[in-house]
């Protein structure tokens, strides 16, 4: 999210609003918390509450600067823009269970514990003041309660259409400026600001520009239509086409708290249509080559409409792998249409994320081959077959890994492969644990070769102590971006990696204790499951971990969308100040609860000890 929820901009009410839970309380609970709020001034340095000292009398909500809790003079965690302190405390009459000191100017927003203790009668709010949180991140990365939604109602909304910024020009303008700012846009029509808006279509420039003769100096506005028939993003795909039908137009206006936000048209409506990802799998089957290079939009055009549909985000991680596969496979069927028929039977290996099925649209090609004896013409067929089929995953929007790890390097038979993976996992170096690492998260996508070669070796080495201490340390050298006191590090244009400091963490613990429990499952959230099952999990960990992951994934989601719309090159990292309160204490809170995990798991594998 961005402008209005940045700290600074938005007033006492409009901050409490956007915070869980005062987001959910009904207005009059609301109004009242809203007139009992006070706004105070803390200078740095200031002891706020005192351990064991007299109970809070208030619950005080940090809209400016950072509080230090402290226990035994011990530093224990900060509360940061949106959190808050003295819950308990107020709840319970009880004192308060940590020094809070002010470490630098804070404006606090601070309510009554009368007021708090009222509040908590409604469900809502008492149910995320007592909540865990896995539960609470649960709640922010399905905001519908709508995970495991069919994928069928994924493109339900006209806001899913919406697939970048409206299209302006000066109601001053002549046809001759609108038809080359849609030529430059690459758009169907331009909306006019006048009052009320109008709107200029192709159509309009063939029937009522060239077909009547009007030169290209027409003023605009004489050939626009206006008012613009606009629906609100909330309004069904299917009302929006019957709209349009209804009135014979081919382009419609939706609007967003009043405001014009977009025009779709009858082109996004069929778009629509061929973007779910059943069509799109469909069509995959049969795509040439040449048309590999508009597959970006398509995938992208499909996951908003999941999102938009309110599917779960690991859920359409899965069906972005899927559709990968489908590339992958189409890939392959037209290099080996070129290159003449295998000279022997082979196995084509995703690796990674995809290998995972948890791929993003921000992912890089990561794939191997396994083949069977062959002679030196058999392997420059090979050869020839991965390079063509990297140049058309690169075609497709998949770049070439940067560290290599594609099937034009990585190409060999069972037996070789066999040893690599046994040098690998036995080599004491890091840069074989890398190794290691990449290929446990292998699933074979085409092909008819059975590959089993890594499992058998995972198996055979998982009660291997000093192997085990080994992967807990390569675990840790990815670590959520936590400092002193538990505040969240930024960098130094103020963004947090997501994928290296919150999604690596998690897979990298998933695949450490998967290994532990001798299982060869894939998915990372499968692997936290087998772990609990073998204990070396506890039921709360895993569910932390699966949640937090849950909550990164949407968030890496929704950033890749929002850059695909605005058509910026895509990014794991996001503006720290630019999310919402909400999102920023869930954010922090997920990073300490993985960071707290993954230092207990590598220290009870032995991983600190090899890593000294």
């Amino acid at each position: 999210m961005t402008g209005p929820h940045a700290h600074g901009v938005l007033g006492p009410e409009g901050f409490l609003r956007a915070l869980p839970p005062f987001d959910r309380l009904e207005e009059d609970a609301f109004a009242a918390a809203v007139a009992a709020l006070e706004v105070i001034y803390i200078p740095a340095d200031t002891r706020v509450l005192e351990r064991d000292g007299a109970p809070s009398r208030h619950l005080h909500i940090v809209r400016k600067g950072t509080a230090l809790l402290s226990r035994d003079g011990v530093p224990a965690l900060t509360a940061e823009v949106g959190e808050w302190f003295g819950l308990p405390s107020v709840l319970g009459a009880a004192r308060p269970e940590f020094d809070v000191d002010a470490l630098d100017d804070l404006l606090v927003y601070r309510l009554p514990g009368d007021v708090v203790r009222r509040l908590t009668a409604s469900p809502a709010f008492a149910e995320e003041v007592t909540r865990g949180l896995a539960s609470r991140l649960r709640a922010t990365s399905n905001p519908a309660d709508a995970r495991g939604a069919p994928i069928a109602v994924a493109m339900s909304t006209v806001d899913a259409l919406l697939r970048r910024e409206l299209v302006t020009l000066p109601a001053t303008a002549d046809v001759g400026e609108i038809a080359r700012a849609m030529r430059a846009e690459g758009v169907s029509s331009v909306v006019l600001s006048a009052d009320p808006p109008a709107i200029v279509t192709t159509r309009d420039l063939r029937d009522r520009v060239l077909a009547e003769g009007r030169d290209a100096d027409t003023p605009g506005m004489q050939v626009a239509s206006r008012p613009i028939l606009s629906v609100d993003v909330s309004t069904s795909v299917t009302e929006a086409r019957v709209r349009m039908l209804e009135r014979s137009i081919h382009h419609l206006g939706v609007e967003r708290d009043g405001a014009l936000a977009g025009v779709i048209s009858t082109g996004d409506l069929l778009r629509a249509d061929a973007s779910s990802p059943f069509h799109v799998q469909r069509e995959l089957a049969s795509t040439p080559a040449a048309a590999f290079a508009g597959l970006p939009d398509r995938l992208h055009a499909t996951v908003a409409g999941l999102l938009h549909g309110g599917l779960s985000p690991l859920e359409v991680t899965r069906t972005v792998s899927m559709l990968t596969d489908g590339i992958t496979r189409r890939a392959i069927e037209l290099a080996a249409a070129e290159l003449g028929p295998a000279p022997c039977a082979y196995a084509w290996m995703t690796l990674g994320s995809d290998a995972r099925r948890e791929q993003t649209l921000l992912s890089d090609q990561d794939h191997a081959l396994v083949h069977e004896e062959t002679d030196e013409a058999g392997a420059t067929w090979f050869h020839e077959l991965a390079s063509r089929v990297v140049e058309l995953l690169e075609a497709a929007g998949l770049p070439r890994c940067p560290g290599g790890v594609m099937a034009t390097n990585w190409s060999g038979t069972m037996t070789t492969w066999r040893q690599r993976f046994a040098g690998w996992i036995t080599a004491p170096d890091v840069r074989a644990l890398y190794e290691t690492s990449i290929f446990f998260d292998h699933r074979v996508v085409a092909g008819d070769l059975e590959v089993d070669t890594f499992d058998e070796v995972v198996r055979a080495h998982r009660s291997d102590g000093v192997l085990l201490a080994r992967l807990a340390a390569a675990a840790g050298t990815s670590r959520p971006p936590l400092g002193l006191f538990h505040r969240v590090r930024s960098t130094a244009d103020g963004t947090v990696d997501l994928k290296a400091g919150g999604v690596n963490p998690i897979i990298a613990l998933g695949r450490l204790l998967a290994f532990e429990a001798g299982s060869s499952l894939r998915a990372t959230t499968d692997r936290l499951e087998i772990a609990v099952e073998q204990g070396g999990l506890t039921p709360d960990a895993a569910e932390q971990l699966t949640e937090a992951f849950r909550f990164f994934q949407q968030l890496r989601l929704e950033h890749h969308q929002e850059a695909w719309r605005r058509r910026a090159p895509l990014s794991n990292s996001v503006v720290l100040d630019a999310l919402t309160p909400s999102r920023r204490r869930h954010l922090k809170e997920a990073f300490v609860a993985v960071g707290r995990i993954q230092q207990s798991t590598i220290h009870r594998l032995g991983g600190e000890e090899v890593s000294r």
